[in-house]
């Protein structure tokens, strides 16, 4: 008898079962199957066949699909993928899968046995029972004696009544029929005859009839902007700079033929490009269930997908990745993946060539062959710190706003972090309230009667009259943060002055419509809407978005200020930055107008460092809340590499950035190499005392502020 290897969408390698009874002979590889695992029923897909049978082996329950749900291709970029990761094959499933569907679970008593075998409580089953009814540790042990039936199956999905046929003869039906081929769809029976004005059995004789039917519904029709495609002679490798509507017309003249494969960092620029391709077939995890499930069922066509789409079940003509420097296509939990990667991978798997198109490359992607647009210089003022005065805001910085307000503009004011002020700070002892559970300083808010607050842990507290030090009153806010530039521009302009962050979202629409004002917000105004008279876009704290604890720090502040010259497509407002160090290497690249210049410097950098891209790293974090038990943790994992770690694989360990978060007290090894070269190392580590990072992008590993 053949075994399956099921993979289930947790942190576990691929489990061994016999096929389900009565099915043994059928084709497995790739299908769906319920399977029984510590006494419940869990879904999984099964990745391949093997082993020898064996009496300690339990039969899968039910196969949920009549073929393949994955292919061979799937499969095996799942394979190489938990390699790459250095992850159990079901942790990548469970980040690459859709969510399975609801499903349908009914049991009871093999027919002919004999029912005094069943213990109290379970009396029913001596007829069909849905499972949900019972608790499952009392069914598992009829399970494995072989004395439980059992039907599982995916519950049918949304369904609409559509159209089938064209005309009906009698004038009368034909109405309601040509109502529903002008509606599209209906919800309901009752649905369509209350909007054709008729009897439902009218609508019911329809559906006798044949002329109407229930089906999945269709996905809402989109009108695009036209745009003429632009062609290259040969694909390239990489496409960066241009206007966005230049990019627009690359990605178009890419995808003129064929089926393809887009990968988007956040659905909010997936549909920002979705407007110019009003073919293309969207997917992602903002879409309602049964649509994801629909559509992974009969993928093709132009796809536009977040990560998800890696793993959709068809071979593009292409694959291009938009953005690859991204950090949203960073993963926050789970394999914890950088998708790029994974994207070249799934590529080479299949052989289709692979593009990048950003406006500004990664460093990782300088080496592929590309080509480079010209980029319109952006306008830039740097208001330099050291120099200028005012506080929070300069004298020139108020100087142009006033100019905003003068000439009926709009402006956005970018601010690092939420809050009031970053801190509260002592004048005459420097003391600040801290977090008593993360080595952070309380981010004051200021609304109300005011409160200091974590943004880590959400401890809170409020603020101290005097400092509990010295007893001084002097107790002053640093570090502006949203509440306090959004104060400070009330006070001194007669504009309106909007929020804009991921919390909280004022109105904008009054702006859209051309209106004059000002918007205070964080960087999720990168992902808001177009203002049509953006006039300034001020920074009042550049390093704020610059100083960080980690090697991309930079490049992510260079990318950040492009993206901020693109707010207004088709204008280029100015960007004013205040700043302490006018003369950083990202402010020369704006001021020179590429988009290559930084990322190349940046590169060099790195080679002289070994820091990746020259070599892979990865990060492991040991953490605990006794500080001196998290170092000794750290210092066995270094213990465990001596005499097989060579010279530079091995960085740390060392205390986090933020070295105690949430009561943990945290601390990080880096390990430098190839990925055999890595794979090497971690084996001879225990992977149950340390969280691993294949790509770590940031080393502080925080909240959003």
């Amino acid at each position: 008898m053949r075994v399956l290897e099921v993979a289930l969408p947790l942190p576990l390698p691929p489990m061994s079962y016999l096929p389900p009874l009565g099915a043994e002979g059928e084709e497995a590889l790739g299908r769906r199957v319920a399977v029984p695992w510590r006494g419940e029923v869990r879904l999984g897909v099964v990745v391949g066949e093997g082993g020898r049978p064996s009496h300690a082996l339990r039969h899968a329950i039910a196969y949920l699909d009549q073929g393949p749900y994955l292919r061979p291709e799937e499969i095996l970029f799942l394979e190489e993928a938990a390699r790459y990761l250095f992850a159990p094959l079901g942790q990548v499933l469970a980040d690459l899968l859709p969510p399975f569907p609801e499903v349908r679970h009914r049991v009871r008593l093999y027919p002919g046995a004999d029912p005094g075998l069943l213990p109290k409580g379970l009396e029913a089953l001596t007829s069909w029972q849905d499972a949900k009814g019972f608790d499952p540790k009392l069914l598992d042990p009829l399970r494995e004696a072989g004395l439980l039936e059992e039907e599982v199956a995916f519950k049918e999905g949304k369904r609409v009544l559509r159209p089938l046929k064209e005309a009906h003869p009698d004038p009368e039906l034909n109405r309601v029929l040509q109502t529903l081929h002008s509606l599209g769809q209906a919800e309901s029976l009752a649905a369509l005859a209350r909007v054709a004005g008729v009897g439902v059995g009218r609508v019911k004789r329809l559906l006798a009839e044949g002329y109407v039917g229930y089906g999945p519904p269709l996905p809402p029709s989109r009108e695009g902007k036209d745009v003429a495609p632009l062609f290259l002679p040969e694909r390239p490798g990489r496409v960066n700079g241009g206007r966005l509507g230049e990019r627009v017309r690359l990605l178009k003249g890419l995808l003129a033929e064929g089926d393809h494969l887009v990968l988007f960092p956040e659905v909010s620029l997936l549909e920002k490009f979705l407007e110019y391709f009003p073919e293309a077939k969207p997917y992602h995890g903002g879409l309602p269930l049964w649509e994801r499930e629909a559509f992974f069922r009969r993928p093709g066509g132009v796809v536009f997908a977040t990560y998800p789409g890696l793993l959709l079940p068809f071979t593009p003509a292409s694959l291009v990745v938009v953005e690859e420097g991204s950090e949203s296509y960073k993963l926050p939990s789970g394999t914890r993946a950088f998708i790029p990667p994974l994207a070249e991978l799934r590529a080479r798997l299949l052989g289709v060539p692979l593009t990048y198109l950003s406006l500004v490359p990664a460093v990782e992607v300088l080496e592929r062959p590309g080509l480079t647009f010209p980029v319109p210089k952006p306008r830039l003022l740097l208001l330099d710190l050291r120099r200028e005065k005012g506080f929070p805001l300069t004298g020139r910085a108020w100087a142009l706003l006033r100019q905003v307000e003068e000439k009926g503009r709009q402006a956005l004011v970018l601010a690092a972090r939420k809050g009031y002020s970053a801190l509260l700070l002592c004048a005459d002892c420097g003391y600040k309230p801290t977090c008593p559970n993360c080595a952070l300083p309380l981010r004051y808010h200021k609304g109300g009667k005011g409160r200091l607050l974590c943004h880590q842990c959400g401890h809170e507290e409020a603020p101290p009259a005097l400092c509990p030090v010295c007893g001084s009153t002097l107790l002053e806010p640093k570090g502006p943060g949203l509440e306090w530039l959004q104060e400070v521009l009330r006070q001194k302009l007669s504009l309106p002055v909007y929020r804009y962050a991921k919390d909280a979202r004022d109105d904008l629409t009054p702006l859209l419509q051309g209106a004059p004002g000002v918007v205070v917000g964080t960087t999720a105004l990168l992902r808001g809407p177009v203002l049509p008279e953006l006039a300034l876009v001020l920074l009042p704290y550049a390093e704020g978005f610059l100083l960080e604890a980690d090697f991309r720090a930079a490049e992510r502040y260079h990318r950040l200020l492009w993206a901020l010259t693109e707010l207004r497509p088709g204008r280029r407002p100015l960007l004013a930055l205040q700043t302490y160090h006018p003369d950083h290497p990202a402010h020369e690249a704006l001021l020179e107008g590429s988009v290559e210049a930084f990322p190349w410097a940046e590169k060099a950098l790195r080679e002289a460092l070994d820091y990746p891209p020259k070599v892979r790293m990865v990060k492991l974090e040991v953490a605990h809340r006794k500080e001196e038990r998290a170092l000794a943790e750290a210092y066995a994992l270094l213990e465990a590499l001596k005499g097989v770690a060579r010279e530079g694989e091995v960085l740390g360990p060392a205390p986090a950035p933020v070295p105690r978060v949430k009561g943990l007290y945290v601390f990080h090894l880096l390990l430098k190499g190839s990925t055999e070269r890595l794979a090497e190392l971690l084996s001879r580590l225990d992977r149950r005392r340390f969280k691993l990072d294949p790509d770590p992008h940031r080393f502080v590993g925080l909240l959003e502020d």
